[in-house]
């Protein structure tokens, strides 16, 4: 099949027309399995800060788990955005949280423990440590790198949860493509987006523009909501419009030097699902509307070969803008203004990786440092006047540190770091005074024999509190806690990798011990018949689990990957009791089928399995939520002419309708169809 796309190509005029013949029939034939080798349309390195000057290589000496999610997977997920990707990735559970934010949770990881980055820069918002997946477009990412366990050191400080980095698509070689995409979907779903890349043996461009919206999501028959819910197949509150704008110029050196000047720009406007099992009454429902909000980066990335011997100095620079406005109502009827909250974040960046090879070895010394100023006005819509609060918060971060990896049959891989926080600026809240701590991390690997890789690391990394949780009170939902102290957290793991001709297959023990776990508990203050919300640290939380991974082709056209994780999280509450962690399912499993015929018809079918997780009841006590299966499926046709190709394609997701349950009171979707067509030339 790859040999008919390639003879098909060789007609057409540039060889980026036939990068990108070869890219779609690729993405059917690849399916859902991971990038092995480079996909035909490929990034260059500039997107992603490693190891090592050779991401594969680096990949091998690192004792932790780095996995990646190639061009094929991202492309054949038909998603608008990069959560629906994500949900692919093994151990990964993703959720969306009562203030209408879909986040991904690696192996059970807590809050504000998972770092995103793109194109080098952190997208995580440094007021609350998180960035909102469902606005991020998966159409203009053209890989996935995933990090878990231990991380190393370039990644810095607040990754206890492991790293996600979204680097952009762009040409591996000289040649130029476009490609543009429409789909349309249940319940007023609808995507036009795309994209054009060039380059030169110098220079390069990238250029991106999409938008999405939908009018709603729909309700799995049978879900019972008391409260929040009127309309029987469609959730309360949840449109969405998104614009999504991304550029990039980059400038290749025939010594090997490269830089890249990047600017992404993010905007949209959604509702967020009410809690469905908070009776108004006696709890603070969160009736909220996001009229307004603004993402934008601007990001200096870049490479520079120092001397021959290899050494290699990456990096990137960026600044942020984050701006966003809440609408608080007072009723579901969404007709009568409470209250709102317009933030405003201002942040600029640096992560910096000097890599230098030494004996038999390479050392990597790295820096990462921010600082983030957040601009808060609160308005109040009373009867007889308004009122107004607005304060202005400051924070700094940085980590450096260094790591050694010998290399050799055996590797070993040692490092540490000192990272630190400030709060300078604390609006009309008590200062905090400055924190320091360490981390460490260290592994061992060894291929055993041919094609069998065995791997050992054990790491120690820290969490300070972010902004939010110190001062935040989410439109009177919160309590301040002053006292809040960081997480400290012990990081192991252990795996096996299998690499045969058909067959690759990998099982990873892990476990994650964290100290002062940041949570949440009631507190009922005098006159006032709704409790509120308070961050507190626990005692500590434990989190054992076994991942596994197998990929298998059975047959020319045929792919096959499943994935589980079974997972035993608690934690020790103030008292010292012991009690299950909310919200992290026992079981995560997932199974991707795909076959793709000789003329170009292709066939995906995706089986995803959540075991029991609890949540936390207005009482304080902990409820079961309830296990679910979802099937998926797409169908493809691709055409494929002498200067372009086409692809016609439906998909079903949760084809049963079943019904889950992530989070008390906001289940996910039921039943979407949807359908489209992609064109590349």
């Amino acid at each position: 099949m790859i040999l008919w796309c390639c003879r098909t190509g060789r007609r057409a005029r540039s060889t980026g027309r036939l990068l990108g013949l070869c890219a779609l029939l690729l993405g059917n034939v690849a399916g859902l399995s991971w990038a092995q080798t480079q996909d035909s349309l490929a990034h260059y390195e500039l997107g992603e800060i490693v190891v090592g000057p050779d991401s594969v290589q680096s990949q091998r000496r690192n004792a932790a788990t780095i996995q990646r999610v190639g061009l094929a997977a991202i492309a054949q997920s038909d998603a608008a955005s990069i959560d629906r990707v994500l949900r692919h990735v093994p151990g990964a559970h993703l959720q969306t949280n009562s203030r209408g934010e879909t986040l991904v949770y690696l192996r059970g990881a807590g809050e504000r423990q998972v770092a995103v980055f793109f194109d080098g820069a952190l997208l995580n918002v440094p007021w609350d440590n998180r960035i909102d997946l469902s606005l991020v477009p998966a159409e203009m990412v053209g890989e996935i790198t995933v990090v878990k366990g231990p991380p190393p050191v370039v990644y810095g400080t607040n990754v206890i949860g492991g790293a996600l980095n979204l680097t952009s698509r762009q040409l591996d070689r000289p040649g130029r493509y476009a490609h543009a995409a429409a789909v349309g979907g249940s319940y007023g779903a609808a995507q036009v987006r795309a994209y054009y890349l060039r380059r030169s043996e110098r220079l390069g461009f990238a250029l991106f523009s999409g938008y999405s919206k939908r009018d709603g999501i729909g309700m799995p028959a049978g879900t019972a909501l008391p409260f929040g819910q009127e309309d029987e197949t469609r959730r309360t509150n949840t449109h969405r419009r998104i614009f999504s704008n991304y550029g990039q110029v980059s400038f290749h050196s025939a010594a090997g030097a490269r830089i890249g000047l990047s600017a992404l720009i993010l905007s949209g406007e959604k509702g967020i699902a009410p809690e469905g099992h908070h009776d108004p009454e006696t709890a603070r429902v969160r009736y909220w509307r996001y009229p307004a909000w603004h993402a934008s980066s601007f990001i200096v990335s870049g490479l520079l070969p120092l001397g021959r011997r290899g050494a290699t100095l990456r990096g990137a620079l960026w600044t942020s803008l984050f701006d966003q406005t809440i609408n608080q109502y007072k009723s579901i009827e969404y007709a009568t203004l409470g209250e709102t909250q317009e933030d405003d974040d201002f942040t600029q960046g640096t992560r910096l990786s000097l890599y230098v090879p030494i004996g038999p070895g390479a050392i990597t010394a790295a820096l990462s440092a921010l600082s983030s100023r957040h601009k808060q006005l609160d308005k109040a819509f009373e009867e007889s006047s308004d009122v107004q609060l607005e304060r202005a918060f400051r924070q700094q971060v940085f980590s450096a540190g260094a790591e050694y990896a010998w290399s050799g049959r055996v590797a070993i891989t040692l490092g540490a770091s000192l990272d630190g926080v400030a709060t300078p600026e604390t609006g009309d809240k008590p200062s905090q005074p400055p924190n320091l701590a360490y981390s460490i991390v260290s592994g061992v690997s060894t291929e055993a024999r041919p094609g069998v890789r065995a791997r050992v690391a054990v790491g120690r990394k820290v969490r300070f509190p972010t902004m939010r949780e110190l001062f935040g009170e989410a439109l009177g939902r919160f309590l301040v806690n002053p006292d809040l102290g960081p997480e400290h957290a012990l990081l192991a793991e252990a795996g096996v990798e299998v690499e045969r001709e058909a067959i690759t297959a990998e099982v990873v023990g892990f476990f994650n011990r964290t100290y002062d776990t940041i949570d949440q508990r009631l507190v009922h203050r005098a006159g006032e018949d709704k409790p509120r919300r308070q961050r507190v640290n626990l005692q500590g939380s434990s989190v054992i689990g076994l991942e596994s991974t197998v990929a298998t082709r059975p047959a020319a056209g045929i792919s096959l990957r499943c994935n589980i994780m079974t997972l035993h999280a608690r934690a020790r509450t103030l008292n010292g009791r012991s009690t299950r962690l909310t919200e992290k399912p026992s079981v995560l499993g997932q199974c991707a089928s795909s076959y793709t015929s000789p003329v170009g018809f292709s066939l995906l079918l995706e089986y995803v399995l959540t075991g029991t997780a609890y949540g936390m009841l207005d009482s304080g006590a902990l409820t079961p939520l309830p296990r679910s299966n979802v099937m998926n499926a797409r169908v493809g046709y691709l055409f494929i002419l002498d200067r372009w190709a086409a692809e016609a394609f439906a998909r079903v997701n949760n084809a049963t309708d079943t019904v889950t349950l992530p989070q008390l009171g906001l289940p996910g979707p039921g039943r979407e169809f949807h359908a489209g067509m992609q064109v590349s030339f």
